[in-house]
């Protein structure tokens, strides 16, 4: 079983916003909203597009891939919006004190 791994600090992750962080090779974007903090590929599952790179509406939960504009649920990975399908990992996250621990396989 995957083990929580450190990938940032909450002060690395202003309210509202997202960063992508790498780990064994694999892109992972984290996304703050509020006091929730959500972790997923960075990887659009229709195209290989950054979805960090996308917009993120943390009032709605949703990141907006850059390059053709399917919209994915930050919490579920589910794809909200054509031309993608297929939903996207989403990855546990812990928060103690500082740290954002993320549960990456």
């Amino acid at each position: 079983m995957a083990e929580f791994v450190k990938l940032a600090t909450i002060h690395d992750l202003p309210d509202g916003g997202m960063r992508a962080v790498e780990y064994n090779g694999r892109r992972i974007a984290l996304f703050r909203a509020g006091g929730a903090i959500y972790a997923t590929d960075d990887i659009c599952s229709h195209a290989y597009a950054e979805l960090s790179e996308g917009f993120f509406d943390p009032d709605d939960g949703t990141v907006e891939c850059p390059l053709h504009g399917s919209r994915f649920d930050v919490r579920t990975g589910r794809p909200l919006t054509l031309p993608a399908f297929a939903p996207i990992e989403v990855f546990e996250v812990q928060v103690q004190g500082d740290d954002v621990l993320v549960r990456v396989a």
